[in-house]
């Protein structure tokens, strides 16, 4: 008999946190779930404690792969999983113990797509826990998805990008088979937001618990921006862009919303330049140059601030400046106003 819930988990190097992530899965009081532990080409011991905990519980499935980033690692597990849902858990995060009983009671009693829940927020620096933060609705909310429009800018106030992380979620796998839903392997960045976003256009009913089930342990220093190791984010940024404007084509788009994706977009691609000024001394004026020139060719931005001249001057006038060559006035510009 296949698993009511598939969890996937990518590993890389994972060892501090990893024992109390998979105790927490294998623990559920919902007991019909398989574990899939994905080893992301480890070289710390995560591997090894993959396979004893696949020798003490039948529903632990572990695969090992070469290193290929997280986006490959969930893909992996998609391909390798028989569950009637999915859900995705991070090796540093743990959820609670009846997390899965809650959820799934909840999107088979409302026949829902995909039901999200909040999450408890922890961030450490140097083992202390320098903040906590709890991101939930504070009501129940249950939506066809010609609705969504008219709630959007209320739901991503309320929880913190629910869009940005596939975690502390359960998704209807036939959607994601059926339509050969994978994360892009490409993107650095913004590729859980893609893949939540191509997800919406197949969903029918989607579902908002105000349960809190989830724990994200964030580790200063580990993640962020300045961490990826692609200079030239234009292509993510881009991505998103054009996954939600097709999501968001065949709805009305109220002023209120379309100011709040105008903001939105202007923070993302801020990313772009961002990423420039931290990586200064490690790129080259040529490359820096072409990153500049990349952006200010993409379909995308060029859109986005043609659409947009009054909220987006400052990038327009960047592209100005790009366009007459003027790359390093460019820059200082982005140095002085931006980064």
């Amino acid at each position: 008999m296949n698993p009511e819930v598939s969890i996937i988990v990518p590993v890389y190097n994972a060892e501090k946190n990893l024992n109390t992530c998979i105790e927490s899965l294998k623990n559920q009081s919902f007991k019909n779930i398989e574990i899939l532990l994905v080893d992301d080409g480890s070289t710390d011991r995560s591997g090894e404690i993959c396979d004893n905990y696949k020798n003490l519980d039948n529903r632990i499935h572990v695969f090992h792969k070469k290193n290929g980033g997280v986006s490959s690692a969930r893909n992996l597990g998609i391909d390798k999983s028989s569950g009637k849902y999915i859900m995705f858990c991070d090796s540093d995060d743990w959820i609670e113990s009846d997390c899965i009983e809650v959820l799934y009671n909840k999107i088979v009693k409302f026949d829902s797509d995909i039901i999200y829940s909040g999450i408890y927020r922890e961030e450490y620096f140097n083992t202390e826990k320098v903040k906590d933060k709890v991101s939930a609705l504070s009501n129940e909310l249950y939506l066809n998805i010609n609705e969504l429009s008219g709630y959007l800018e209320y739901i991503l106030n309320s929880i913190e990008s629910p869009f940005l992380s596939p975690c502390a979620k359960l998704y209807r796998t036939n959607i994601i088979r059926e339509n050969k839903l994978y994360f892009n392997e490409k993107m650095v960045c913004l590729e859980d937001f893609c893949f939540n976003i191509q997800f919406l256009k197949y969903t029918n009913k989607l579902y908002f618990s105000k349960d809190i089930k989830y724990h994200y342990i964030g580790i200063r220093g580990k993640g962020g921006i300045q961490k990826r190791k692609k200079n030239d984010l234009t292509y993510e940024i881009s991505n998103s862009y054009k996954e939600l404007n097709e999501l968001l084509s065949k709805y009305e788009r109220n002023n209120s919303l379309e100011q709040f994706l105008v903001y939105w977009f202007i923070e993302n691609y801020k990313l772009v330049f961002n990423k420039l000024v931290y990586e200064e001394k490690n790129i080259s004026v040529a490359q820096r140059n072409k990153i500049l020139y990349n952006l200010c060719n993409n379909k995308e931005f060029c859109e986005f601030i043609d659409k947009n001249k009054d909220r987006a001057r400052l990038y327009n006038m960047i592209k100005t400046l790009v366009d007459i060559k003027l790359y390093n006035l460019a820059y200082l510009i982005i140095k002085r106003r931006i980064g």
